[in-house]
């Protein structure tokens, strides 16, 4: 039986422990695209299949991004940084998108 103390050493929680100065930021960014998406949505911006289109789309990208800055030579990097925060980024995307398929409102054309 593995203690919790061998699986997950106290250097290891420390160095994986987000600094504020990075999840502040972060955490607003995503709040407002999650909130932009849903109001350009009701304000018939874009259409539903943009919308879908646009979901899936950040989806892939969200996953690969994960992926890549999951890898040995790039965590901790510069770069994997920079993945990981287009991940976040991403994923807000994709759940904006979603959320604007229900928020989204066709506007009347004028028949004439």
């Amino acid at each position: 039986m593995m203690f919790l103390s061998e699986i997950v050493s106290p250097e290891t929680f420390t160095a994986s422990v987000a600094s504020p100065g990075f999840v502040a930021p972060l955490s607003i960014a995503c709040v407002a695209i999650i909130v932009a998406l849903p109001v350009a949505a009701a304000r018939s911006h874009l259409h539903i299949p943009g919308y879908v289109g646009l979901a899936f789309l950040s989806f892939a990208l969200a996953m690969l991004c994960g992926r890549l800055s999951g890898t040995s030579k790039i965590t901790g990097t510069l770069t994997g940084i920079a993945l990981s925060l287009l991940f976040f980024l991403l994923v807000a995307v994709t759940i904006g998108s979603l959320l604007a398929l229900f928020f989204y409102r066709d506007l009347p054309r004028d028949v004439g």
